[in-house]
């Protein structure tokens, strides 16, 4: 199945191909990687420190590339990749989701 992923631009596109059985829960599973992505507690490359204030404070920045390894190596850890980062899709894409 293939996912259209949107971000803030209307033409900022990147597509997923994953089986159909990860493309049916992809709205689900986008908010369990939001869950993971923003824990304090997981250990990823996506965090970035700032300062403001005084403070030190965090932030993310992730792409797709960020939910598709959460997918293959986090939530479907079982050797085999379930989604893969593709340029332009053969077919239209069956579902959209945006970050």
């Amino acid at each position: 199945m293939i996912i259209k992923v949107g971000f803030d631009y209307e033409e900022d596109l990147e597509y997923i191909k994953c089986p159909a059985k990860v493309g049916r829960k992809i709205n689900q599973l986008q908010w369990e990687f939001w869950e993971w992505l923003f824990d304090r507690n997981n250990d990823h490359g996506y965090w970035f420190k700032y300062e403001e204030d005084g403070r030190v404070n965090y932030g993310v920045s992730y792409r797709t590339d960020a939910f598709i390894y959460w997918l293959n190596n986090i939530k479907f850890k079982k050797g085999k990749n379930v989604a893969r980062l593709i340029e332009t899709p053969k077919t239209p894409p069956k579902k959209a989701i945006r970050f």
